[in-house]
């Protein structure tokens, strides 16, 4: 079992995000690792990024900041690419969000 990580940006252009990956193949506690390095190199740069960094620290697999960017780990599908199976969990997450925020502003 492998495992990556992912990270989502949506953007204020409608319709745009921005969706990047690990290299793959893991192992689950390196993957978290890759997304805490990052998460701390944001939240010194800007403090919008600490209650995302505090939550991964306290063990959360999914978290989000500022209400724009979005990280989290996820299990490899065997015999899949790993960048064609972090692009599908993020047209599944970015559904499900846009879903949300439409049902919110009715």
């Amino acid at each position: 079992m492998t495992w990556n990580w992912l990270q989502i940006d949506l953007t204020h252009e409608p319709g745009r995000t921005e969706v990047a990956c690990g290299p793959g193949g893991l192992i689950y506690e390196a993957a978290r690792l890759d997304v805490q390095e990052g998460l701390d190199e944001l939240t010194g740069q800007d403090a919008g990024f600490r209650g995302a960094n505090r939550s991964w620290r306290k063990g959360e697999d999914f978290v989000m900041a500022k209400g724009m960017h979005i990280w989290t780990v996820f299990e490899e599908t065997p015999g899949e690419p790993s960048a064609a199976t972090a692009r599908r969990l993020a047209a599944k997450l970015i559904a499900h969000l846009r879903a949300a925020d439409h049902d919110a502003t009715r």
